[in-house]
């Protein structure tokens, strides 16, 4: 089958057994559809454990209206440039930054709770983004979640980011790589400094190299630059 519809794999974040047989099969198995997923469960983490309520009347259309035409926020205007056709990014995935920002719409009903701040008056709205690429992240041993990354272009910037969760009290620090697709080669890109949270700024042409595979090491404190070789979560942006 195609890439399953994007409402249909919102209501995989929301329930894994919703939908039916074949989507959930799909999802398995396409790295493209299962990165969505992927980001969508991270969003409704983030947002918390409230109760789901009914959204706004006729938010969930619109909302499914711009990803499927692979528009931005709706709300902003203009609509940004489409993501570079070398690197394969399939055009439903550009829209993914507007379900991200409006997914309450889609059943999260976050939107109006009146937990966020109004943007100041006149102020122009916050670029956060495109996400084109995204993957879920497991531990090595197991299938057990680990949190999420994702690979968003801004402008000229290219931004990986990483939350992760449940990456044990092993003493050192959680260093986040980027490994090469070949197995052969890797590239540290920084610490996770905030909690298990981070984002870190990488060239666009490591991403075209190859380096998609994010990993997220325990290193000691003992000044050696080298992989430890303990790797505690990792998955691959699709």
């Amino acid at each position: 089958m195609s890439h399953a519809d994007p409402e249909q794999l919102a209501g995989l974040a929301l329930d894994p057994t919703d939908g039916p047989a074949e989507v959930r099969e799909h999802a398995e198995t396409c790295p493209e559809c299962a990165g969505l997923v992927a980001a969508f469960t991270g969003v409704r983490r983030r947002a918390g454990a409230d109760a789901l309520v009914p959204p706004p009347a006729g938010l969930r259309a619109q909302v499914l209206a711009e990803v499927r035409a692979g528009q931005a926020d709706p709300r902003t205007g203009p609509e940004p440039a489409e993501p570079s056709p070398r690197r394969g990014v399939p055009l439903w995935l550009a829209g993914i930054a507007a379900a991200l920002a409006l997914l309450a719409g889609i059943g999260l009903g976050r939107i109006g709770a009146g937990d966020t701040e109004a943007p100041e008056a006149g102020a122009p709205p916050a670029d956060t983004g495109t996400v084109v690429a995204a993957t879920a992240l497991t531990a090595l041993d197991s299938d057990a979640e680990r949190g999420e990354a994702s690979a968003v272009q801004t402008d000229d910037t290219f931004t990986i980011r990483v939350s992760a969760s449940d990456l044990g009290d092993e003493p050192g620090v959680h260093e986040v790589w980027l490994i090469n697709v070949d197995g052969e080669r890797m590239i540290s890109i920084g610490l996770l400094a905030s909690g298990d949270e981070g984002e870190f700024a990488v060239p666009m042409r490591l991403i075209d190299q190859g380096y998609r595979i994010v990993d997220i090491s325990v290193e000691p404190e003992d000044g050696d630059p080298t992989h430890s070789g303990v790797s505690i979560a990792r998955g691959q942006l699709a």
